[in-house]
């Protein structure tokens, strides 16, 4: 059973519990699959301060080629151009450009950095109708695979989740947002370093910043998110939060592979991926 509203193929009776929406499946869906089903938003609207640079974060390049290169060529793995949304801010027309040297894709701007969950507001209007999945990258975690994407779209599919989540397992997980699974193995939210506990601080599990998300609880989970923070901003992580609470919730790929979700945040993160990618290469 998935989130829908009542558009064209799915017919649902919504009603209230405990202040959540659910529905009942009436007729069944038709489930989209491949390039139709699929939408890939591409968060690319940060400068990156730490990178010590003019350039828009996504532009720095590796082993000559811009992260966000890197990015699209997974997403195009998975879907068709059409379906990819850019979301741009900084340096918005180096982004585009950049972007459209790779494929003819849809761009969203994000105005003001408001965090990570308006980013994908932004985005929102711009997917197209017959989209069933929405999965979410950054534009600086340049080594996804198209494997690991896949995999994350199946888990959500198979399972029935509103969220499926990448995760990876770190011996060191400092610095990172924690999973703390519920009683039946699925993921009840993800709590933040700076306020966890000692116990949670011990977990090695950590989020890796990259979603597939139902397409119609998204839309419905952005608007329930707050930005009651210190950043004042709205974060994507607590849609996941809002699935646990959900008759879906939220379920986490746990992959072993650092080098895909390696985020680059400063110039020593540059050099470090690029040596990681010589490695492999290698």
């Amino acid at each position: 059973m998935t989130f829908n509203r009542l558009k064209g193929k799915i017919k649902g009776i919504p009603f209230v519990k405990k202040g959540m929406p659910f529905f009942i499946r009436i007729e069944k869906e038709v489930i989209m699959s491949g390039e139709n089903g699929v939408a890939v938003v591409i968060l690319a609207a940060g400068m990156g301060t730490r990178m010590k640079s003019e350039k828009a974060k996504v532009l720095h390049e590796i082993a000559g080629k811009s992260m966000l290169s890197y990015v699209l060529d997974t997403a195009l793995g998975v879907t068709s151009c059409e379906n990819i949304i850019v979301v741009i801010g900084c340096q918005a027309e180096a982004v585009r450009a950049e972007a459209m040297k790779k494929a003819d894709v849809v761009f969203a701007h994000q105005h003001q950095q408001m965090g990570t969950g308006h980013a994908v507001l932004c985005a929102l209007d711009f997917i197209p109708h017959q989209v069933e999945d929405v999965v979410i990258l950054c534009g600086d975690v340049p080594f996804i695979s198209q494997q690991t994407i896949k995999g994350l779209i199946g888990k959500r599919r198979k399972e029935g989740l509103s969220v499926s989540l990448l995760t990876v397992k770190l011996q060191s997980p400092t610095g990172y947002g924690r999973i703390i699974f519920n009683h039946n193995d699925k993921v009840g939210r993800i709590v933040e370093e700076s306020d966890a506990s000692d116990a949670e601080k011990a977990i090695k599990i950590v989020n890796a910043g990259t979603y597939c998300v139902e397409k119609t609880f998204l839309a419905w989970a952005l608007t329930q998110i707050k930005s009651d923070n210190m950043q004042k901003e709205l974060y994507l992580t607590d849609i996941v939060g809002i699935a646990g609470k959900t008759a879906q919730p939220a379920g986490a790929l746990i992959i072993e592979d650092t080098l895909e979700v390696m985020g680059v945040n400063s110039v020593q993160d540059l050099e470090r991926a690029e040596r990681s990618l010589q490695q492999k290469l290698a």
